[in-house]
């Protein structure tokens, strides 16, 4: 599971577990984007908390100015809520069926949708994807909330979702990865590339 958050609540995050062992991306605010100073500032703000962080969410999509900045800053991963069906300009391919596309050299966009329960079926399944042997599935989920005293619960949503997850990893019809384990198999560091179904969870 990687955790989405405001610079803010990553520091909440890191404060909850001083073992940092938390996958993290930082979401970054539609004003963000608008400027670079504000980029960086937040990305500053983020590192303070999780020093490795190489992964941001942003709305819509990151124009080349904007792409070229993250590079700069370190980052390989951009979640974003859907990608184009256009598929020029990709500098490396993405295994089929994989929902994620290399527009520039280190750097990875990667689909990660709320889930859209479609029919009967799918309401009754509570949106849970349809495993399809070889393919990513990147769910975004809500699931954080804050209690007193700045302590971290589940949502029973969140909750269903890391339950199903689990059953899918026990049956070996899928395997858990954060997004940064998917981007060093993606980079082909460290470890074969992944075979057979993946699940993934944001």
């Amino acid at each position: 599971m990687t955790w989405i958050a405001s610079w803010d609540g990553l520091a909440l995050i890191a404060s909850s577990d001083a073992s940092g062992r938390h996958d993290v991306a930082l979401d970054l605010p539609p004003g963000a984007l608008a400027s670079r100073q504000r980029m960086r500032t937040l990305l500053a703000r983020a590192r303070e908390a999780f020093p490795t962080l190489d992964t941001v969410m942003v709305p819509g999509d990151a124009d080349q100015g904007q792409r070229s900045l993250l590079i700069d800053e370190g980052v390989r991963a951009v979640l974003v809520d859907h990608l184009p069906v256009d598929g020029r300009g990709l500098r490396r391919p993405a295994p089929p069926g994989w929902r994620c596309r290399n527009t520039a050299w280190g750097l990875w966009d990667i689909e990660a949708a709320l889930p859209k329960p479609r029919g009967l079926l799918a309401w009754l399944r509570q949106g849970m994807p349809r495993i399809r042997r070889g393919a990513l599935h990147v769910v975004k989920t809500e699931g954080l909330m804050v209690g007193s005293g700045g302590r971290i619960f589940l949502t029973p949503r969140l909750e269903r979702w890391l339950a199903w997850a689990g059953q899918q990893v026990e049956r070996g019809t899928a395997r858990a990865e954060t997004v940064t384990g998917l981007m060093t198999s993606l980079a082909g560091e460290g470890r074969q590339p992944l075979a057979g179904s993946v699940l993934r969870a944001a």
